[in-house]
C-alpha cells in the first residue's frame, strides 16, 4: 500500500517524517468526512430537520431549546470503522506512546462504543511491532442477564490500564470509564495518561481564546496536556480543534 508516495508495510517502525505524512492524511480525512457543519450537504440538512445537530439536554424527553444547535460536531466513528484510518491511528498511537510514556507495560481499555474499534485495531497493529497489548471494553451499564458483566474481554491482574477514546471533551466518556474501572474494582490501577484522537477539551474550541497558553498547564508539548476533569491525568492526543476548519465558510 502507498500513502502519498510512502510505502507502508505492517512491519515498519515509523519515523518522524512518516508520522507527519500519516498525520496529514488523518487530518484531511477527519476534516472532510468526520466533521458535521451546519449547512453541509450530508445525509440530513440541518436547515430542514430542526433536531439535526441539536445541542445536548439533561433529558431526552424535551425538544432542543430554540436556537440551541451545534454549528459543528465531530463524528470520528466514521474513521474508526475505516481500515486505513484505524491502521494509521494505531501506528501513530504507538509512536506517541514510545516518545511520551516510553514503555508498553500497560493494557488498553475504553468505554463502549466509540473505543470498540480502537481496542481491536491497536493491539493487532502493535503485535506487528513486537508489542503485546491486552485490551478490554467497559460497558456503560451492567448486563441485566447471563453473567451480568461490566467488562467485555479479560482484565490482566496487576497490569495498569491506559484509557482511550476517539474524542475527549468536558463531558468525556474517558472520565466515566475511569470511574467505572476504579470505583467498583479497587485493585485496578489506571495510568497517569489517557489517549484520544481529538482533544476538544475547552468551551472555546475553534476560537482565538482556545489558542491561549492557559489551556496548557505545565506542558510545552502540544500533544499532551493535563486533564482537570480527572485530577492527575494527562491527555495524549493527535489533534485539537485548531487543526480543522470548524466553521463553514
Amino acid at each position: 500500500m502507498r500513502l502519498n508516495g510512502m510505502k507502508m508495510s505492517d512491519k515498519m517502525i515509523i519515523s518522524e517524517d512518516e508520522y507527519v505524512i500519516m498525520k496529514e492524511w488523518m487530518r484531511k480525512y477527519i476534516d472532510e468526512k468526520c466533521i458535521f457543519r451546519q449547512g453541509d450537504n450530508w445525509e440530513i440538512d440541518c436547515r430542514e430537520d430542526k433536531s439535526f445537530m441539536a445541542a445536548k439536554r439533561n433529558t431526552n424527553l424535551l425538544p432542543p431549546p430554540l436556537g440551541k444547535w451545534y454549528t459543528w460536531q465531530f463524528y470520528l466513528r466514521r474513521g474508526c470503522f475505516d481500515f486505513t484510518f484505524n491502521s494509521l491511528l494505531s501506528q501513530m498511537f504507538i509512536y506517541q506512546v514510545e516518545r511520551t510514556i516510553g514503555h508498553f507495560n500497560f493494557q488498553l481499555s475504553g468505554l463502549e462504543t466509540a473505543a470498540t474499534p480502537m481496542l481491536s485495531a491497536i493491539p493487532l497493529v502493535a503485535r506487528n511491532f513486537g508489542i503485546e497489548l491486552n485490551s478490554f471494553l467497559v460497558k456503560k451499564e451492567q448486563k441485566r442477564y447471563g453473567i451480568r458483566n461490566w467488562i467485555e474481554g479479560q482484565i490482566k491482574a496487576g497490569v495498569p490500564v491506559l484509557i482511550i477514546d476517539d474524542l475527549i471533551s468536558r463531558t468525556s466518556s474517558i472520565k466515566q470509564c475511569n470511574d467505572l474501572l476504579t470505583i467498583p474494582y479497587d485493585n485496578i490501577e489506571t495510568m497517569d495518561y489517557v489517549f484520544a484522537i481529538v482533544n476538544k477539551y475547552t468551551k472555546h474550541a475553534g476560537t482565538e481564546s482556545y489558542r491561549s497558553k492557559d489551556r496548557f498547564k505545565g506542558f510545552g508539548n502540544t500533544s499532551t496536556m493535563y486533564c482537570d476533569k480527572i485530577p492527575g491525568k494527562k491527555i495524549m492526543y493527535l489533534f485539537d480543534c485548531d487543526d480543522f476548519d470548524l466553521i463553514k465558510k
